[in-house]
């Protein structure tokens, strides 16, 4: 998997059929922006090269729950999808591939199950995403809750070493805070493995994406500063141009 720039990607997540961001992860913290399909299709008419879906009620119960919404996007639009959510099995992963999401995003399934990374990149080489959640310098997994022992780098020099085709990392300590990101965990990554890391978590402003670019971060996911409009996704493309 490899950006041929620094890509701002903008985030769908889905809950109830509804696109939604979260605070902190918490359910009960959602403000809902609508169908999925408008949302999708909006930000692809805005300019985004990728798509960052997320079957939020699939997290949360460990198995697909918009199935439906999901697949009206893939139909809907032309660019690349990266989808995690409740994808715990290598059959589902492949399924997905499969039927047109071009890399899948494994947070806990592959932190229970790494073998899970390895049996999906032979089949389907450069199309797996592990999800690393960071709280405190530690990897965290079950909604945020609970340690894992790890440290980002630990977790994400494993994964590229079986096949992951990319780390995406999550600074949970900013995560929906809408109060800027920390470079110092992204650069401290990126130094440490080979693949790309697509950063998350924090960005509230224009400077914060170009914060991470300069990181060396490959790409970042935007979610609430793009649906509240504190900048637009051109505005933020422009800056890392």
């Amino acid at each position: 998997m490899a950006f041929e720039s620094f890509e701002v990607i903008p985030a769908v997540d889905l809950k109830d059929g509804e696109v939604v961001q979260l605070v902190q992860g918490e359910r009960g913290t959602e403000t809902s922006y609508g169908e999925p399909v408008a949302a999708a299709t909006r930000w692809v008419e805005a300019g985004a090269e990728t798509l960052h879906l997320v079957d939020l009620d699939g997290a949360f119960e460990g198995e697909r729950q918009n199935a439906a919404a999901i697949d009206s996007i893939l139909d809907a639009v032309e660019v690349p999808v990266q989808l995690g959510g409740g994808i715990r099995t290598a059959e589902d992963a492949r399924a997905l591939l499969d039927a047109g999401v071009e890399r899948v995003i494994m947070g806990t399934a592959a932190l229970e199950n790494p073998d899970l990374v390895e049996a999906v990149s032979e089949t389907h080489p450069e199309s797996v995403l592990v999800s690393l959640d960071a709280k405190e310098g530690e990897v965290v997994v079950s909604g945020w809750t609970e340690g894992t022992g790890l440290s980002p780098v630990e977790a994400a020099s494993r994964y590229a070493e079986m096949g992951a085709a990319g780390i995406l990392f999550t600074d949970v300590d900013v995560e929906g805070k809408q109060a800027g990101v920390r470079t110092e965990p992204v650069a401290t990554l990126v130094e440490a493995v080979d693949v790309p890391v697509i950063a998350s978590g924090g960005v509230a402003t224009v400077e914060d994406v170009k914060a991470l670019q300069e990181a060396g971060a490959a790409a970042v996911v935007v979610g609430t500063a793009l649906y509240e409009g504190a900048f637009t996704l051109a505005e933020a493309q422009d800056a890392v141009a």
